[in-house]
């Protein structure tokens, strides 16, 4: 029989069995104190071991518990976490760039993500100052965590507020982010349904970009948006940063529920191509009744799981990291998360404590 000193044995590799699994398996030892040992770490991808992306969430981690560790370092593939105690207010900074050796490939925004939802139940005021990448492609961009993620967790009653100081535009980019996170009571929310309409529009940040190819994309945007019948809401955002590029985020607010689509352009490529992406993508999402994109579903989760009372939610795609983000929750708490879907088509999230 399990006693309350028997860490958690998880096994990294499984499901999706990458970053998020890694990063949500230390966010739950912090909340329960329950001790972990996990190996395999991202043993489903084709670099195994921990990155310079999941490096910062376990420093900060290691500081806001003063947990004791072992293989606590990039590249190693097995973890030892036991948290003296729950998350501590801190204030953090981490260049993931410096991590390791060379130019590190790390997403600021994934990081502040992942910690804000933690440190918010901590009761008092952090802090995370993180210095990296700010906008790629397949990846959550500043623009979309401001436009959507930040919104719908203050729905859940978390109050996170960014401040972007310098972008980071793609692979291993040099962006500056500060973000402060108050002490928070989480709220269930119910988005069964999403209702109507509230808002929609596009931003297009910019760091050292031609006239030209700003115009256009902005023509471009504001005519998918007015034919689709969204308005005419367009952002552009002039942005400081050592590496030049453009973000294009389509987002839209409903009565309950939140979504967006981001793609970046590099130079050499076709601006109008990376606006078509990221209005497929967006297209895809509000042509379908559920009330929150697929990666706003996993980040809702673990705060969900913290809520007085259900959350439900719907999503427009069931993946394998959601699943295996409620998967590892699971083994942490005795809670009823029931995904209803299959995966790669819409589905229904149920949270129930």
């Amino acid at each position: 029989m399990r006693t309350t000193e028997d860490p958690i044995l998880l096994n990294g590799s499984h499901g999706e069995g990458g970053g998020a699994l890694f990063r949500t398996a230390l966010c739950m030892s912090a909340l329960t104190q329950k001790p972990l040992v996990i190996d395999s770490i991202r043993g489903a991808t084709r670099k195994p071991g921990i990155s310079a992306e999941d490096f910062p969430v376990l420093q900060a981690l290691i500081n806001a518990c003063n947990a004791q560790t072992f293989g606590a370092e990039i590249g190693s593939k097995k973890l030892e976490f036991k948290p003296k105690f729950l998350p501590r207010p801190i204030h953090f900074s981490h260049d993931i760039s410096r991590s390791g050796s060379g130019r590190s490939p790390g997403n600021a925004i994934v990081i502040a993500e992942c910690l804000a939802p933690i440190l918010a139940r901590c009761g008092a005021f952090s802090s995370i100052e993180l210095h990296g990448e700010t906008h790629n492609n397949n990846t959550l961009t500043f623009d979309a965590f401001e436009l959507t993620t930040i919104p719908a967790h203050h729905a859940q009653g978390i109050g996170i507020f960014p401040h972007i100081h310098q972008a980071g535009f793609g692979y291993a980019g040099r962006g500056h982010i500060l973000i402060e996170i108050e002490p928070s009571a989480i709220n269930a929310i119910d988005w069964s349904k999403r209702g109507g309409v509230v808002a929609a529009g596009a931003r297009i940040s910019a760091c050292d970009t031609h006239s030209q190819v700003l115009a256009d994309a902005t023509t471009k945007s504001l005519k998918l948006l007015q034919d689709a019948g969204y308005g005419d809401q367009i952002e552009q955002i002039e942005l400081s940063g050592p590496e030049p590029g453009i973000s294009i985020t389509f987002w839209i607010k409903f009565e309950h529920g939140f979504g967006s689509a981001s793609a970046c352009w590099n130079r050499g490529g076709q601006i109008t191509e990376t606006i078509d992406r990221a209005w497929q993508e967006f297209i895809h999402f509000t042509q379908t009744t559920a009330t929150v994109d697929p990666y706003l579903a996993d980040q809702l989760l673990i705060p969900a799981c913290l809520a007085d009372g259900p959350t439900t939610y719907t999503t427009s795609n069931i993946t394998k990291r959601l699943k295996t983000i409620a998967w590892v929750i699971k083994q942490f708490i005795p809670i009823a998360i029931t995904i209803k879907g299959t995966e790669g088509s819409p589905g229904t999230i149920t949270i129930q404590r």
